[in-house]
This record gives structure tokens, C-alpha cells and sequence, in this order.
């Protein structure tokens, strides 16, 4: 028997050949870097799915509690949307009996498509309620950064010693803390970079055997440990997997057709994004890296806390960046100008001329006398060295 526990009812490695719409939706979109919010439809096949979607999010249906928590948020998000939006939420949308409900009726091919708009919409601000009053609620407790770093580590390697024991195809894995030198390098090499924006300071590298392999990989993770819909927005660099690719190519030719018709949510084109490429990397670096925020339920201070805990509910988010790549490909990464030492040296460079930009500045402005002439227009006049040492005078 395992000692992890599986979260997702299909708990083995599936192959792309087997992934359904849902599996390759959740997929790119972790791929890509984009959001569910941007959405129009879910792809849920059954009710046990989506139980094991909600588990994943830690939310448990046989707890009370959490049942409550759920109804408390399908409330706040329909009132949002009729107070504020002006629009008129369908009975059957505000009256749905519980989570699974609003589910269904988001991934319904047939029926009343009424139904299915309201309750995308409904399940879309449910995802920004919770995700404030988690981010309030971490606010407010007596707990710091160190410690949910800790919390959220301890979950990443368990669930990755899980798929280990399931023989998921991983031939390397680490977890880093990033140092306080390479903060400040970070934030001294990019412009407009504040603390805040920081998001890398704990990141897990993860190495399979084939790039084949990935898309395996992605699905489980996606299932088990981070919630495709709490990928951060906007932070992945993508020069490694074209999902499309490997779609054709692994013969998935249900799910390639499906993908061309209306309930698709984001188009079958290339899902390689290099717009957020690293500038001090090497020039054929290829890597998936991807940041998101790992809930974490904090069960532990409920007893101190529950007046807080009822009114914001029981999870929290960890920020942690993935680094994913093939056993080759991580070799080639390691060798020319893509070397680690070769990285950290063009972005020393940098932090330095930054640094130094202003007493260059100033030495320009020494050296060069500025005036303005009769006719109105600036002049200057580059001085030679010998013009500015101090004059003796008559």
C-alpha cells in the first residue's frame, strides 16, 4: 500500500494518447501561462472528478465545514454579480443544491446554455473571493513566510515522493530556497522589481526521462498537488513542450478534433510562450518554468482562531515556481554559454552597471562645460583633463 495517499481517483501515469478535454485544457493552460477566468466552459466528466478537483483545492465535501465554506462563497458571488454587475443570476443557478452542481452545469454540452454562462460566471468569482479572503486570512494569523514556506515544502515532496511511488517516470528532484545574495541581485538587476514581485523564492526543479514525458507529468501534478486554475498569470516561460506537437504525434486524435470545435477554451496553436525568457540565460536555454500558489489548509490553528477561520475559511496560498525539463535537455543546459556559473555572471554585470549608471552620469557631466548661446541654442564643449584641474589665475 503507499504511503501517499492519491488525491485523484486516476492516480497512474497517463499517457498523452489518453488525455481527455478537461486533462488537455488544464494542461495547456499550465503551458501556457494564461487563466481560467479568460474561460467559457469547464470539461468535468463526473462528479467524482470533480471531487477530486475540490480536494486538491483542500476543500473535502464529507466535512461540514467545508460544505458551509463553499455555500458561503456561492453566495458572496452571486450577490457580486446581481448588486454590483446588474446582472440576473437564474434561480437554478442560485438555488444549485451544492458545488457540484455549478460544475455540472459549467461543463454541460446540452441544455439551457443560460445555465452554463451563470455558472462559469458564478464559479469565476467564487475563484477571486476565495483567493483575497485567503490572502486576508494569512494576514491575520500568527504565522510567517518561513513557516508556510515549510508547510507548503512539506506538501510538494510528499506529493512527489507519491507519484515516485507510483513509478512516475521523474529521474531527478529538488527543492531550493533562494538565498538573500541572489535576491538582492534580482531585484538590483531588474527595473521596476520590488520585494513583492519576487515570486521564485522557493522553487522546485523536477527532472523526467523524456520530453514525452512532460505532458504525464504536468497532468499529475495538476491533479494531485497545484490547481491548474492558481497558475500565476503571465510568469511562464515555455521554450521546451508544444502540446499540439506532441498531441499529433502521440496519435490523441480524439482529443486534436475536439479541440477544433466551439468548447474549446484556448486555441490548438503553438504553446510555446518565450516572451518572459530570462535575458541573462544562454541563448538555447530551454526549460518550462511556471509559477503558482499551492493551497495549504492550516486546520492547526482553527481551535484559536475560529471566529477568523468561519469568516475567511480554512486555506491559504504558498508561491512557489516549477522548473520541469527531460533528462536531455537538462544536459544541454548545462553546457556552453547556458552553463548556471555563465548565468549568474552576465547578471553580476548587470547589477553592476546599474549600480555604477550614476557615477558615470556624473563624470559625463564633469567633464563637459554646457552654456547657452546668443541665438538661444545649448552648447557644450567637451573639457579636457587638463581644463579642469584648478587654474592658478593673473
Amino acid at each position: 500500500m503507499p504511503s501517499v495517499i492519491p488525491v485523484h481517483p486516476d492516480s497512474q501515469v497517463v499517457p498523452l494518447s489518453r488525455f481527455n478535454l478537461h486533462d488537455l485544457e488544464s494542461t495547456r493552460l499550465m503551458l501556457r501561462g494564461s487563466s481560467c477566468v479568460d474561460w467559457v466552459r469547464l470539461n468535468f466528466d463526473d462528479d467524482e472528478v470533480i471531487e477530486a478537483f475540490l480536494r486538491v483545492n483542500e476543500y473535502d465535501l464529507t466535512q461540514r465545514i467545508d460544505r458551509v465554506r463553499l455555500k458561503r462563497l456561492h453566495q458572496k458571488a452571486t450577490t457580486y454579480l446581481e448588486t454590483h454587475l446588474k446582472y440576473r443570476v437564474p434561480e437554478f443557478v442560485k438555488q444549485a443544491p451544492d458545488i457540484r452542481a455549478l460544475f455540472r452545469f459549467a461543463s454541460q454540452l446540452k441544455g439551457r446554455r443560460a445555465y452554463r454562462f451563470f455558472a462559469c460566471m458564478t464559479l469565476k468569482v467564487m475563484h477571486i473571493i476565495h483567493h483575497v479572503e485567503a490572502r486576508e486570512l494569512l494576514s491575520k494569523l500568527p504565522i510567517s513566510d518561513v513557516e508556510v514556506s515549510v508547510l507548503v515544502r512539506a506538501k510538494i515532496e510528499r506529493a512527489v515522493r507519491g507519484l515516485l511511488e507510483r513509478e512516475f517516470p521523474i529521474v531527478d528532484f529538488l527543492g531550493s530556497q533562494k538565498r538573500p545574495n541572489s535576491v538582492y541581485s534580482k531585484l538590483l538587476a531588474k527595473k521596476g522589481t520590488q520585494a513583492a514581485q519576487i515570486l521564485d523564492k522557493l522553487r522546485f526543479r523536477i527532472v523526467v526521462e523524456r520530453l514525452e514525458d512532460l505532458p504525464s507529468l504536468l497532468l499529475a501534478l495538476s491533479r494531485e498537488l497545484i490547481p491548474f486554475c492558481y497558475v500565476v498569470p503571465g510568469q511562464t516561460h515555455n521554450s521546451l513542450v508544444d502540446l499540439h506537437r506532441l498531441l499529433l504525434r502521440a496519435g490523441n486524435v480524439k482529443s486534436y478534433n475536439n479541440s477544433g470545435q466551439f468548447q474549446l477554451n484556448e486555441l490548438p496553436v503553438t504553446d510555446l510562450v518565450s516572451d518572459q525568457r530570462n535575458e541573462f540565460s544562454g541563448p538555447n536555454y530551454r526549460i518550462l518554468n511556471f509559477v503558482v500558489e499551492v493551497p495549504l489548509r492550516l486546520d492547526q490553528f482553527m481551535t484559536q482562531h475560529a471566529e477568523l477561520f468561519e469568516q475567511l475559511g480554512p486555506v491559504v496560498f504558498g508561491v512557489v515556481e516549477f522548473q520541469l525539463v527531460d533528462k536531455v535537455t537538462a544536459q544541454k543546459n548545462e553546457a556552453g554559454d547556458n552553463r548556471h556559473a555563465l548565468y549568474k555572471a552576465r547578471q553580476r554585470q548587470r547589477v553592476k552597471k546599474r549600480l555604477e549608471a550614476g557615477r558615470h552620469r556624473a563624470e559625463q557631466q564633469a567633464s563637459q562645460l554646457s552654456f547657452v548661446a546668443e541665438d538661444g541654442s545649448d552648447i557644450t564643449v567637451p573639457l579636457s583633463p587638463d581644463s579642469l584641474q584648478p587654474g592658478t589665475g593673473d
